[in-house]
């Protein structure tokens, strides 16, 4: 891993050129599945009156199109003559798996990978009037044999996991395929001159953050005709995008270099302001308005919205620093959807609004990227993100695969580096390397499987991005299934071992009105094998659930769900609230597992399928307070007569102190206070301790409840928690 990190990032905006034409294929495509198709440069069919119509973009498992494999696309584009004499490039932002093109039966290429954006230069292969362009889909399905030692597509949790349909392990298993043209496709249509990319890169050039001067370096990509070394203008403009404040001007000469189709330059920056997390300050970000000239002409115009900030992580501890402050994450494990263009501006919005009022300052999106609108929103809402590559568990080692896996996870960062929210690249989920659970579980199992190939793509990207933490692996060391896969949730209680975790939780059923959306009413109770096999492909887990967790069932499903939610409720929040009170000793990042259902499902997450929250939720959303009144405590029912020993901690992750503050405690034994407490508490910033031991004795009989809240100096709620048990009958 690199701890000491520059990671001073960019918002690339898609805006649409002043100067360039941008015309939308999306709507209504042709469609035919198939099983025959040959890539080669006349295998692109005619037209047949058999073929359906789909909608572009989209999943096609969203269209009602349960396949795996291959599968023809055809559009009709109409060309007026005046665009004969123009630039016109094909654009697409996302096709899963694999895409291969062609425009007027000529073969444009190839193309491997579902996030990618890839493009095509057509302009002399069109033709006035009607045009036809024709795409061969392929998003096949690996056979099971291959899971999860000798996996070939680089799909990470859209291929094999347990959160797909059929899960990780059935012998039907990964059904319900993510292929299409899932992302927009459109044509760009310029004239002499168009920007096609514009990579940005702030570099802090002062020794010291607070010093804060910095060289913005910009590269844009051209489409050109102008002659060889011709002299172009280059007007510059960085301003605030969020905020009000001071702006930058850059007015230069460049020249295009022989064949190069590049243009760069740098502006300086003086005492930018920074973007801050939340909670800790402002997103602020800056917008660069581009416009190349020649002659006093516009030629193009392109925007960029940039963020300055610095993140390190520090080589001993691996506790966090954005902007010389320290800072524990508060995280979740996020997929949004096993179908992304399910996810639109608005569900992400609302996906993220859940996150902040449940006080999550960090997603690791897991083994997976998604869609390019939420890492814009994550970067205007000062969420950090901890990125995984497309690798989870086992894959072949042979050179064609490791030469793609390269490939694409250049693409990831050239595609995401320019983010201000990405902080981290995590190369590999649970590798073959650092899975001990495999040992046993393949009989061809090799130690080294995919060490070599980890350790290049460590190589790469630590070269192509020194500005982030590079890992090569989320390590199994990390995953703390406690309560789950082993152990009991007790034993959170333990000792940390790592300053890292980046997995915890349970699974829990959702609410009977989304359970209804899943199973028919005669599959509510799975009293049969039947049934059961149902409850399997939707996810659920009986072995863990019942064999390990210990959750009963109950006499009816209201009880089996409330049953389920009741643990993940109490697992998540006691996780949570021990790993907070080891906040730097050693602890200093969690990640629970999982924010929501990718589908509709009985997984991990603390919103369902349909962003209906379980008690998970607020127990999260209580456990992540910023300052956290936190009940130390193991046992959840007494003895009359014992004593019931509770630990009164205060967390404070916030960079503000509060002097004399006052920490409340309320007791009362079935319904009625018994005890009523206050605490003075000088409270320091970015601060940990235990205040004392709250001791309760000669208890007697009945249902006692522990309320706990920290008030500032002037009154304003601060935090709250509150912990109950029950005290039996000798």
């Amino acid at each position: 891993m690199r701890f000491c990190i520059l990671s001073i990032l960019v918002l690339l905006s898609m805006t649409n050129h002043a100067h360039a034409e941008v015309q939308d294929l999306g709507g209504s495509w042709q469609f035919q599945p198939t099983t025959e198709a040959k890539v080669s440069p006349d295998s692109a069919p005619s037209a047949e009156s058999s073929w359906q119509t789909i909608q572009v973009p989209d999943n096609w498992f969203r269209q009602g199109h349960d396949i795996s494999g291959k599968a023809w696309y055809r559009k009709q584009i109409s060309v007026k003559p005046e665009m004969l004499k123009r630039h016109v490039r094909l654009v697409f932002e996302g096709v899963d798996y694999m895409a291969d093109v062609w425009i007027n039966g000529h073969y444009l290429g190839h193309h491997e990978g579902y996030f990618q954006s890839f493009d095509f230069d057509i302009s002399k292969h069109l033709q006035q009037g009607d045009n036809v362009l024709t795409v061969l889909v392929d998003s096949p399905l690996e056979e099971p044999k291959a899971w999860s030692f000798n996996k070939r597509l680089l799909k990470g949790i859209f291929s094999h996991h347990d959160t797909r349909p059929g899960g990780a392990w059935s012998e039907r298993g990964q059904e319900q395929n993510t292929g299409g043209i899932w992302a927009p496709v459109r044509l760009e249509i310029s004239d002499q001159l168009a920007i096609r990319q514009l990579a940005l890169k702030p570099k802090l050039i002062s020794p010291k953050i607070t010093q804060n001067s910095w060289n913005l370096e910009a590269d844009a990509l051209l489409d050109s005709d102008l002659a060889n070394d011709a002299e172009v203008s280059v007007e510059a403009v960085l301003v605030p995008e969020n905020f009000k404040g001071k702006s930058y001007n850059l007015r230069q000469k460049n020249q295009l270099k022989n064949g190069e189709g590049k243009l760069a330059f740098t502006m300086p920056v003086e005492q930018p302001v920074l973007w801050w997390p939340a909670g800790h300050g402002k997103p602020n970000l800056y917008r660069l308005k581009l416009n190349i000239l020649k002659a006093g002409r516009v030629l193009d115009h392109k925007e960029a919205v940039i963020g300055f900030r610095e993140v390190r992580v520090d080589s001993s501890t691996q506790q966090w620093y954005v902007n010389g402050r320290r800072l524990f994450l508060r995280g979740t494990n996020y997929i949004a959807s096993q179908w992304l263009a399910e996810m639109t501006p608005a569900r992400y919005a609302q996906d993220m609004e859940l996150m902040q009022q449940a006080n999550i300052n960090a997603i690791r999106v897991h083994a997976h990227i998604e869609a390019p609108g939420f890492y814009e929103l994550c970067d205007r809402s000062g969420i950090l993100v901890m990125q995984d590559f497309l690798l989870q568990w086992g894959y072949s080692d042979d050179q064609d695969f490791t030469r793609e896996a390269r490939k694409q996870a250049a693409d990831m960062v050239n595609s995401l580096s320019n983010h201000p929210t990405v902080v981290a690249w995590v190369l590999h989920n649970e590798p073959p390397w650092d899975a001990p659970w495999m040992h046993t579980k393949y009989p061809d199992y090799l130690p080294d499987k995919n060490r070599t190939l980890d350790d290049l793509l460590f190589a790469d990207i630590s070269a192509l991005d020194p500005s982030r933490v590079v890992r090569k692996e989320s390590p199994v060391r990390e995953h703390e299934w406690i309560g789950w896969y082993f152990g009991q949730w007790q034993d959170f209680a333990k000792p940390a071992k790592n300053p890292w975790i980046t997995e915890f939780g349970a699974q829990a059923l959702p609410n009977l009105t989304s359970l209804k959306k899943i199973f028919k009413d005669d599959e509510l109770w799975p009293d049969n094998q039947q049934k059961w096999e149902k409850w399997h492909f939707h996810n659920f887990q009986p072995h863990e659930t019942f064999d390990i967790a210990r959750v009963p069932m109950g006499d009816n499903i209201e009880a089996f769900i409330a049953n389920t939610q009741a643990y993940q409720a109490k697992l998540t929040q006691f996780a949570a609230e021990s790993y907070r009170r080891q906040r730097y000793q050693p602890v200093s990042a969690i990640f629970q597992f999982m924010f929501v259902e990718d589908w509709p499902s009985i997984n991990w997450g603390v919103l369902d399928y349909w962003r209906q929250p379980k008690p998970g939720y607020a127990a999260l959303k209580t456990a992540y307070q910023p300052v956290l009144p936190s009940i130390e405590w193991i046992r959840e029912s007494y003895t009359e007569g014992e004593t019931a020993t509770l630990g009164l901690w205060v967390i404070n992750d916030l960079w503000q102190g509060y002097p004399k503050a006052r920490y409340q405690v309320v007791v009362s034994l079935e319904g009625k206070q018994i005890r009523d407490k206050m605490l003075a508490v000088d409270i320091a910033e970015d601060s940990g301790i235990k205040l004392e031991d709250l001791k309760l004795e000669n208890l007697i009989a009945g249902s006692y409840q522990v309320k706990v809240k920290i008030l500032s100096a002037g009154g304003k709620l601060l935090g709250e928690n509150q912990h109950q048990f029950s005290v039996l009958k000798k």
